[in-house]
């Protein structure tokens, strides 16, 4: 079925306008003058009958002049565009709740891409884009997101297509690659060196998208592209993103299983606490291989969170202050009684899913987290 939609007309006409509508020349004529004639035929004076005759001939020239230009213009209009010409479809790689995405090599230079479908039906949005029009919803952002200077850790967007049912991405298709969640069932639970490694992609993407104002809440291990030789990753899948802003949403889209409690308690949520909730479920995730509660829906303020395994402490500063809180730092820190401030994997997780919004940290706040600054005390 992808390849018989393809094949259908395209949503922009390009069909040339052929009808001209030809006005009959008025034929005048020279007479002897030996026949009279009626008065409503009577000859025109001779310089009258040379100036109209003239007008005739001028008018008929400019007419051919304008129908020249006009198929000219025509034949210069460029070619519809198909993905068939441009790329080759490769094996499907995944499907999910907007679409397909299968392997693709782009033809002119043997590039690997993915090639994206998405349904009409299912995302009816459109976002105006400067200098391309209405766009698509994922598309325009996309668009945003990958435009120069582009991220590194953000999958980019190569070419897309506009057709009656659908709209197809073209993305690019690092390799090898594979999304987070299936290396992490493959090879076990991340340790801690590489979780720290994804942590700071993931944060720099992320903040790379606040800056461009697009909100992509769907933040997840799937949603995450690991290169298996490197360890580098890329964040994709904009499908259930928005435009960014400073209100409540009162709409969600992406995976529940990473909802903020504050969508189940109030149905809002703004958009760094909530992208922030998610980053840590992701975290405890790649390093339990578990969801850190059954369901963030019974988050309270109270509630504990369990780890599976001994996750590191890092170091350890002694509080000088007496008061239980360390002066002038820039990461918030556990203080026990004794006076003792750790830094540690456990405490950046609980932080990121506190119960109340107001209670985690913001992105800049996990990325000078002293945890993803110190090489000390990691367990494999």
């Amino acid at each position: 079925m992808a390849e018989m939609g393809e094949r259908r007309a395209s949503g922009r006409s390009r069909s040339r306008s052929a009808a001209f509508t030809q006005t009959a020349a008025l034929d005048i004529g020279t007479h002897d003058g030996t026949a009279e004639l009626p008065s409503h035929l009577a000859p025109l004076p001779s310089q009258l009958a040379e100036s109209v005759s003239t007008d005739q001939r001028n008018k008929k020239r400019k007419w051919q002049s304008d129908s020249q230009q006009m198929q000219s213009t025509s034949s210069r209009r460029p070619a519809k565009r198909s993905r068939r010409d441009l790329y080759m479809k490769g094996p499907l790689l995944g499907r999910g709740g907007f679409g397909s995405v299968f392997a693709g090599i782009r033809r002119s230079d043997g590039l690997p891409v993915a090639i994206k479908y998405v349904c009409k039906d299912r995302t009816q949005r459109r976002l105006k884009v400067e200098g391309q029009g209405q766009l698509p919803l994922e598309v325009a952002l996309m668009t945003r997101v990958t435009s120069a200077p582009a991220c590194p850790s953000v999958l980019q967007l190569l070419d897309w297509f506009d057709r009656p049912r659908r709209y197809v991405l073209i993305l690019e298709r690092p390799a090898p690659c594979q999304d987070l969640q299936s290396f992490c069932e493959e090879n076990g639970c991340l340790d801690e060196r590489l979780a720290k490694k994804v942590l700071v992609q993931l944060i720099a993407a992320l903040k790379h998208c606040e800056s461009r104002g697009v909100l992509h809440r769907d933040v997840k291990p799937e949603n995450l592209l690991i290169s298996t030789d490197c360890q580098d990753i890329k964040l994709l899948d904009f499908g259930c993103g928005d435009l960014l802003k400073r209100s409540a949403y009162k709409y969600f889209a992406g995976t529940p299983a990473y909802a903020p409690p504050e969508w189940f308690s109030r149905q809002r949520y703004n958009a760094t606490p909530a992208t922030v909730w998610s980053v840590g479920v992701t975290l405890y995730n790649i390093l339990c291989d578990r969801f850190p509660f059954r369901g963030a829906q019974r988050v309270k303020s109270r509630s504990t969170l369990h780890f599976t395994r001994n996750l590191s402490t890092g170091k350890r500063f002694r509080n000088t202050d007496g008061d239980g809180v360390l002066a002038r730092r820039s990461v918030l820190l556990w203080v026990s009684e004794d006076g003792v401030v750790c830094s540690e994997c456990r405490q950046l997780i609980g932080w990121c899913l506190s119960a109340s919004p107001a209670d985690r940290p913001t992105l800049d706040d996990i990325e000078r987290h002293a945890w993803l600054h110190c090489t000390e005390g990691e367990q494999e």
